[in-house]
């Protein structure tokens, strides 16, 4: 049975603490070489945040996880497990989950992030009244992996009890680091060497921008003081005045600079805002411009899988931490459940609606469920249209009218359709009586197809049987026999012959 957790606030706001005032020999030291050679203080990538370009793209990469939806899984089927994922279910609705997310995935910039859990009792059970996510400069890891506070007044970190901090650590390339090592490692020297360029950048633009003024005095004048301080005043009113006095003894020149083009500051400043977004990002299409439509979706493709990484681990760090906890206090028979977010970009349904219809043509056709899962509510199968039974007593015209003013013309339609019916007729008795008229030379053809799959010795049997004409009684009475059959079917439709 897990212990009884701590309540109220251990880690309130204390401000001023750095992590530099408080070492011992007990502590396990940051192992950022960064912050080692920088003086151990984070205000270091507390400006690395400022860069416009680290901004927005750690803002693409944070936002694309709060973004996407978070749902909670209860681990099988069982009350217990389903009753367990239903109170997380509400305890994070009631602590702006997202919110507090967004603040824990600053530990991908920094290497780690501190969240205190405030628990409260509700009734006879104990629920998360809300997590605040404390500045991670304060708090120190001791040897043996401790999260310790530096509280101010105190000579050493504070020791804080199990099952009350969330901590969240990525970046370490082993589990002796509980530090991690966050982005702001990797973007201090290109965001350096940048801030940098366009510091000289802007020198460079003030000293070639605008001609440099220039006063010149005549000889003995130049080292008199006061003859040196009319001219330095002459000097500075060009700077700021539209039009000036000058003395008849100085003479005003403006040099121009002789040197064109930005010396290459702007390809340094772009070459390091591509080294910011390849590593926030790992690319650099969905900043930048991209050449071509397939490397972009390439690019993008991998962002797509930085965010969901961001997403598995933040929640398994969740899931491992307060989420354990809550069950084990509230549901000591049930597992505890899982608590992720989907990441998958939502699918076109233009493009799976073209390939439905695609597969359509193949013979197949979607369920109704298929088509509330893939397309939403809102859909029903269309009916079946109705056939109507033609009776050969309506195939007249629809312009019975106008046949009434021209009955040679309607006589002429009702003969010819009088012929098509009988012709039919005639083919119809006329295909169900081929034995009588080619005998048994049609059974051996079938029987030959039957046995072989030879289709060009079977085609060539066919065409020495429709060349044979039949001149058999039999043949001749059945052709006949037809005629006759189809006239009398006229006959008994009261059609005349």
């Amino acid at each position: 049975m897990a212990g009884k957790p701590k309540l109220g606030e251990l880690a309130k706001a204390d401000h001023g603490v750095r992590l530099a005032s408080a070492y011992t020999a007990t502590l396990m030291d940051n192992p950022d070489s960064v912050l080692r050679e920088r003086g151990r203080d984070m205000k270091i990538y507390d400006e690395i945040l400022r860069d416009d370009q680290v901004k927005p793209t750690f803002q693409q990469r944070r936002l694309a996880v709060i973004q996407s939806e978070w749902t909670v899984e209860p681990a099988s089927e069982s009350s217990q497990d389903k009753a367990a994922a239903e109170f997380i279910k509400e305890q994070l609705s009631h602590i702006r989950f997202d919110g507090i997310t967004d603040k824990m995935l600053y530990g991908l910039f920094y290497g780690y992030a501190v969240g205190e859990c405030l628990w409260a009792y509700d009734g006879s059970q104990i629920v998360l009244d809300d997590i605040k996510v404390r500045d991670r400069s304060r708090f120190v890891f001791d040897v043996d992996g401790n999260l310790r506070l530096i509280k101010a007044g105190e000579p050493h970190p504070v020791k804080l009890p199990d099952q009350k901090f969330w901590v969240f650590s990525t970046g370490a390339n082993h589990s002796d680091n509980p530090y991690g090592l966050g982005l702001g490692h990797y973007l201090y020297w290109p965001t350096f060497f940048k801030r940098n360029d366009i510091k000289f950048w802007l020198i460079f633009l003030e000293k070639f921008g605008q001609p440099t003024a220039m006063a010149k005095l005549p000889p003995g004048q130049a080292e008199d003081p006061r003859e040196r301080e009319k001219a330095l005043q002459v000097l500075d009113a060009i700077q700021v005045d539209s039009g000036i006095v000058v003395p008849d003894n100085i003479l005003v020149e403006l040099l121009e600079a002789a040197r064109h083009g930005t010396a290459d500051y702007e390809a340094l400043a772009e070459r390091m805002d591509r080294a910011i977004s390849k590593v926030v990002l790992s690319q650099t299409m969905t900043t930048d411009d991209g050449s071509s439509l397939s490397q972009a979706q390439v690019h993008e493709a991998v962002k797509q899988s930085v965010i969901k990484s961001d997403a598995d681990l933040i929640c398994e760090s969740f899931n491992n931490q307060v989420v354990r906890w809550l069950t084990e206090w509230n549901f000591p028979n049930a597992q505890p459940p899982r608590v992720w977010r989907n990441t998958e970009p939502e699918e076109d349904l233009l493009q799976r609606a073209e390939r439905d219809n695609k597969i359509s043509t193949l013979g197949y056709e979607p369920t109704e469920e298929y088509i509330e899962e893939v397309y939403g509510p809102g859909w029903r199968k269309k009916p079946e249209p109705v056939s109507q039974p033609i009776a050969t007593d309506s195939l007249a015209p629809a312009f019975a009218e106008q046949d009434a003013t021209h009955p040679k013309l309607a006589q002429k339609k009702t003969d010819r359709r009088n012929d098509q019916q009988a012709l039919a007729d005639a083919a119809d008795y006329f295909a169900t009586r081929y034995h009588a008229i080619y005998g048994n030379q049609i059974e051996e053809l079938l029987s030959y197809a039957e046995d072989t799959g030879d289709l060009q010795t079977f085609r060539s049997h066919l065409e020495e049987l429709l060349e044979q004409s039949s001149s058999s009684d039999t043949a001749v009475k059945t052709i006949r026999d037809a005629g006759f059959y189809s006239r009398l079917m006229g006959i008994f439709r009261g059609e005349k012959r």
